[in-house]
């Protein structure tokens, strides 16, 4: 069987549990999603935003690990 995705394998639940699936906004308006980890931290899963320099930033690309901080606004899903 031949499995297409976009998102590397390694962020596939195969058996493996994800932490809490999580939004931010960028402050271009474009959102952020992660999911969280027992650290604190969170680990980059996509970008949707309209705004090309968003996916040119090294900051935001996906699998990037990201520590909270006090200024991200958190978007409900």
């Amino acid at each position: 069987m031949i499995f297409y995705t976009p998102e590397p394998i390694e962020y596939l639940a195969l058996g493996q549990e994800l932490g809490e699936p999580v939004t931010l906004e960028l402050p271009s308006g474009g959102l952020i999603n992660a999911v969280s980890d027992e650290f604190k931290q969170l680990r980059i899963i996509s970008i949707v935003s309209t705004d090309p320099l968003d996916y040119l930033n090294s900051k935001y690309q996906p699998g990037t690990i990201i520590s909270m901080q006090p200024d991200w606004k958190k978007t409900r899903p």
